[in-house]
């Protein structure tokens, strides 16, 4: 296979040659004048597209900085409020009277069953028995 490329580029050469040679000398100019404009045009583009990478890395590392800004004080901000918060937790159960509050609930509760006389509920109190009354029913 590189026997063959060779070959050919050997032949394409030869032929390019020859052509070049059968030309006028007006026709010689030409091509030499559009092979110039053509590195010109590739040159350019080259550094166009260079100065363009090189925009959008310093783009990418300022932005990078900014974003990391940005997550440090989001992440600062939540530390902060996670903070404020276990230390009302903490407050509400060091500092809070539990009992009382409890106890009125409690009675809220305790006055809504007494309120309650529905007949319709079924309820199993197994608290009285012994475990010995549970083997005799089995």
């Amino acid at each position: 296979m590189a026997k063959g490329f060779l070959i050919g580029l050997t032949l394409g050469g030869a032929a390019a040659v020859a052509a070049y040679y059968l030309l006028t000398d007006e026709q010689k100019e030409q091509l030499k004048q559009k092979a110039r404009e053509t590195k010109e045009d590739l040159r350019e583009q080259v550094i166009d597209y260079a100065l363009f990478a090189q925009d959008a890395a310093t783009d990418l590392l300022d932005n990078a900085d900014q974003y990391k800004e940005d997550a440090q004080e989001k992440v600062h901000s939540a530390g902060e409020k996670l903070k404020e918060h276990k230390e009302h937790v903490v407050d509400h159960f060091s500092n809070d009277n539990f009992e009382e509050q409890t106890a009125s609930i409690r009675e809220q509760l305790a006055s809504a069953v007494k309120d309650d006389d529905s007949s319709d509920d079924i309820v199993i109190d197994k608290t009285d028995e012994s475990p010995d009354e549970e083997n005799k029913t089995e």
